[in-house]
């Protein structure tokens, strides 16, 4: 494990930016793997001579180190790729945003080739489909000749439901956007039993005036999340010098704050009709807004509050306003959350951003483009050790 986050620590040395967003499988939206793209420090395309970088080599562990698989689409320049065919990488499914295919690869490199549709290129195994550049008009026609040239087809910036339809219309195969990052309020769903369950147990753990034995009591009635809660703290993922028997002792070892925390993450990772992507999303805002907070002069614990608060609206699929008005939050968070007010409001907007790739709309002057890479690789990492253990 160590050698895997060694090989992955080293990307924090690269110059620039780097982002990751899952690719789903239309019909179940279970990631099918993840895009990871290498851009400059202004959130540009690298220009195609770009020198090759020393962590190259170590790709297998990277790709370890972001997910359970290492089926990856790749966007990086010709210079990149002509040296990745010269190293050894048995295991590896890549598939390369390339318009050069006649570099000679090696035998152990399992490898296709993904052609943006405007490009008007064929033969490429994967396409990627740029819901930006087509109109609705544009795909119904283009289909048939698409669907004959590649077998599979991948829409990218699918960043609204009405654009997740048209594809699930069209059965286009994969799916790339951060439209299930937000709630679905095109119908009005009625709250299932589970559902106002969790809610009001989100209230309890809330609770600014809770003390300690109470606190312990609200999560010991749950029976499930107190087992969840003392399985997780007593993981190799936690490190703690001695086992926690009890969820009373875990209050005192770890404090309030972060009990409330974890219980109320537990809480939210129990709803299964949400990709389970939605649950890592959460995980990930809230590791990267608690490290900003040194950056912020935040505390670190609001700050991971509300990164994984701002999933709430599509995890239950109701306007973030509406469920904050149950949940007796922090004026800090709440303006964080709502408004994007305050330190702890202005780190999150730029996870956001950077989630989003928004670069254009990043605020570099209190946290700089290594600072944000370096939070977003280590966030990245920490929610699939975490989630190797909640799926253990």
């Amino acid at each position: 494990m160590t050698e895997t986050y060694t090989a992955y620590d080293s990307l924090k040395n690269f110059n620039g930016l780097i982002h990751r967003q899952p690719l789903f499988i239309s019909k179940k939206l279970d990631v099918d793997s993840y895009h990871l793209t290498f851009l400059d420090a202004q959130g540009h395309a690298l220009d195609e001579n770009t020198p090759v970088p020393d962590f190259l080599p170590q790709l297998p562990d990277i790709l370890q180190a972001i997910n359970h698989h290492q089926k990856t689409l790749l966007t990086i320049p010709g210079s990149w790729q002509k040296a990745l065919f010269e190293y050894e990488m048995p295991g590896i499914d890549l598939i390369i945003e390339a318009n050069d295919r006649s570099l000679t690869k090696p035998v152990s490199l399992h490898l296709s080739y993904a052609e943006n549709a405007k490009s008007n290129a064929g033969n490429g195994r994967t396409l990627l489909i740029d819901l930006d550049e087509f109109s609705e008009m544009e795909i119904s026609e283009n289909l048939p000749k698409w669907r004959q040239q590649h077998p599979v087809l991948c829409a990218l910036n699918v960043n609204a439901f009405t654009q997740f339809s048209l594809c699930q219309l069209h059965d286009i195969d994969l799916l790339q956007g951060y439209f299930y990052t937000l709630p679905d309020t095109s119908i009005d769903k009625k709250v299932a039993p589970a559902t106002q369950t969790l809610m009001e147990l989100l209230v309890k753990l809330q609770d600014p005036e809770v003390e300690v034995d109470e606190l312990a009591e609200i999560i010991n009635q749950d029976v499930a999340l107190s087992y969840k809660l003392l399985r997780l703290i007593n993981s190799a993922f936690f490190g703690l010098p001695r086992e926690v028997g009890s969820t009373r002792q875990a209050i005192v070892m770890l404090g309030q704050n972060k009990i409330k925390t974890w219980a109320s993450l537990l809480c939210l990772s129990g709803l299964d009709d949400k990709p389970n992507e939605l649950r890592t999303t959460a995980m990930i805002r809230g590791r990267m807004c608690e490290l900003l907070a040194k950056h912020y002069k935040g505390h670190a614990d609001v700050f991971f509050a509300a990164g994984l608060f701002s999933t709430l609206d599509a995890l239950m699929d109701k306007p973030l306003e509406v469920l904050l008005q149950d949940l007796p939050l922090s004026e800090e968070l709440h303006s964080a959350l709502l408004f994007k007010e305050g330190v702890t409001g202005n780190a999150l907007n730029q996870v956001l951003n950077y989630e989003r790739g928004n670069w254009s709309a990043i605020d570099y002057s209190v946290a700089g483009a290594d600072t944000l890479l370096a939070a977003y690789l280590d966030a990245l990492y920490w929610a699939k050790e975490l989630n190797l253990q909640l799926n253990d």
